[in-house]
C-alpha cells in the first residue's frame, strides 16, 4: 500500500514542544478535581507522530537499513525510533525517600516461598510493617527465614481452594482487631512503581502505601483499591488518568473490612469480589499513578508469564487440565450478566463488561475539603550516583 503524500501547499506537521512550562497555562484535566493533595502526575503526548512498517526480504537488507539509519536491529526487533533514542538503564532513576509505614495492616498470604520473598524485601525497604500468613505445615520454615514476629500460623493446610481460606482468615483476623481496612498483598510482587512525566520508575522509599490509603479514606463508599499492574499502563498515553474507577482490583488490595462479603470459589476470586461490590453500588479503584509489577506463577502445563516463581498454588490450583477455561467458566457461572468466555491470544479468557458500573460514583466523606496541593509523600526522584553520563 502506498501512503498518500500531503499536497505541496499543506502546512508543516506541528512539532510537539516538551517544555514543561507549557503545562502551566493548560486548563486542568477533569481528573484533577479528585487528584488533589496527591503525588505529582503529568502526562504529555509522547506517542510517535508517525509509524511505518518496514519489511526486509533478507538479512542483508536489514543490515543495510541498520547501517544507513543507525538503528540497531536484531532478529527480535519489532519496533524502533528514528533518530534512535537513548534508554535509561535499570534503576538509573528511581523514587526514594524516608521509610513510611502503612496506616492499615499489610497481610501477605504465602505458600511454598519462605526463601523467595520478593514482596517482603520490597516492603522492608519501604518501611512498611507486614505479616505473612502461612499454613500450619510451613509455619516453622517461614519462622526460620523471616522470624516468628512476622509470621501468623493458619489453622489448616492443603485445602485445595488456593488462597481463599487464607484470605478469609486474614479478613476475620483484621476484623477481630478492629481494623477498618486491611491490605492483602500477593507474595510475588517484583517492584512498586510511580508514573509521572511519561516515566514508570521504581519506588524504593517514601509513602507509597500511605498515599493510596489517604486517597481512599476521603471516600465513604470505596470498597476495594490498589495499584494497577504496570504492564497494563501505557506511559506514553496523554489521556492516562491517575485513577481508574470501577474495575477489577487484584494482587495488592486495600479492602474495607466492614464489607458484608467473604472470598469465595477457587478461581478469579479478586474479580468476583470486585463485581459483587460493584453490583451493590460500591466503588473500586486502581491507581495508574502508583503501580506494581508482579512475577508470574509456574503452572502445571508450563504456561507462565512475567518471570515465573515456584511455589504458590501451582500444585493445588493450576495443575489440573485446561484450567484457563475452567477459570473463565467459573466466573461466567458466578456473573453471567457481565461475563463472557472468549478465545484470544491462543487461550481461553473471561471478558468482563464493566460499563454498567459507570454510574457508581465515589462520595466524599463529610468534612473533606479539596485543596489544590501536591504531596509526594516523601517520594523524591533521584539518580543513581554511578549511573554514568
Amino acid at each position: 500500500m502506498t501512503r498518500r503524500q500531503p499536497p505541496a501547499d499543506a502546512p508543516p506537521r506541528p512539532v510537539r514542544d516538551v517544555d514543561k512550562s507549557d503545562f502551566l497555562i493548560d486548563p486542568d484535566p477533569d481528573w484533577a478535581k479528585d487528584w488533589w493533595g496527591m503525588p505529582g502526575f503529568t502526562q504529555r503526548d509522547a506517542r510517535p507522530a508517525q509509524s511505518v512498517t518496514v519489511h526486509f526480504m533478507s538479512a542483508a537488507d536489514a543490515a543495510a537499513f541498520s547501517e544507513l539509519t543507525g538503528i540497531a536491529l536484531t532478529d527480535r526487533t519489532d519496533s524502533a525510533w528514528f533518530p534512535p533514542q537513548d534508554r535509561m538503564g535499570p534503576i538509573e532513576y528511581y523514587y526514594d525517600g524516608p521509610p513510611v509505614g502503612a496506616k492499615y495492616p499489610v497481610c501477605v498470604p504465602s505458600k511454598g516461598r519462605a526463601a523467595l520473598q520478593t514482596t517482603g524485601r520490597l516492603l522492608d525497604r519501604l518501611g512498611v510493617a507486614h505479616k505473612f500468613f502461612v499454613e500450619e505445615t510451613e509455619y516453622d520454615t517461614y519462622c526460620e527465614h523471616l522470624g516468628p514476629d512476622r509470621v501468623v500460623e493458619l489453622p489448616f493446610h492443603d485445602l485445595g481452594r488456593g488462597s481463599i481460606p487464607a484470605r478469609n482468615f486474614i479478613w476475620d483476623w483484621c476484623h477481630e482487631r478492629g481494623h477498618a481496612r486491611h491490605w492483602v498483598v500477593d507474595d510475588n510482587i517484583r517492584k512498586f512503581v510511580r508514573c509521572d512525566w511519561n516515566r514508570r520508575l521504581q519506588v524504593r522509599g517514601g509513602g507509597f502505601f500511605r498515599a493510596m490509603e489517604e486517597f481512599v479514606d476521603r471516600y465513604e463508599n470505596v470498597a476495594l483499591a490498589g495499584p494497577h499492574e504496570m504492564t497494563f499502563v501505557a506511559d506514553r498515553n496523554p489521556n492516562l488518568r491517575p485513577v481508574l474507577w470501577n474495575s477489577r482490583v487484584y494482587s495488592c488490595i486495600l479492602i474495607d473490612t466492614t464489607l458484608p462479603y467473604k472470598w469465595r470459589g477457587k478461581y478469579n476470586e479478586d474479580t468476583d469480589l470486585s463485581l459483587r461490590a460493584l453490583k451493590d453500588g460500591y466503588c473500586t479503584l486502581l491507581f495508574n499513578a502508583l503501580m506494581m509489577n508482579k512475577s508470574g506463577t509456574a503452572t502445571g502445563d508450563g504456561t507462565v508469564s512475567g518471570g515465573a516463581m515456584p511455589g504458590g498454588n501451582t500444585d493445588t490450583v493450576y495443575a489440573a487440565g485446561d484450567y484457563r477455561r475452567e477459570f473463565a467458566e467459573s466466573l461466567k457461572r458466578q456473573h453471567p450478566d457481565v461475563v463472557d468466555v472468549v478465545w484470544k491470544f491462543n487461550r481461553w479468557h473471561h471478558q468482563v463488561d464493566y460499563s454498567p458500573f459507570r454510574r457508581n460514583k465515589p462520595r466524599l466523606r463529610p468534612g473533606v475539603v479539596p485543596n489544590r496541593t501536591v504531596n509526594d509523600f516523601g517520594m523524591e526522584l533521584v539518580r543513581r550516583p554511578d549511573a554514568g553520563h
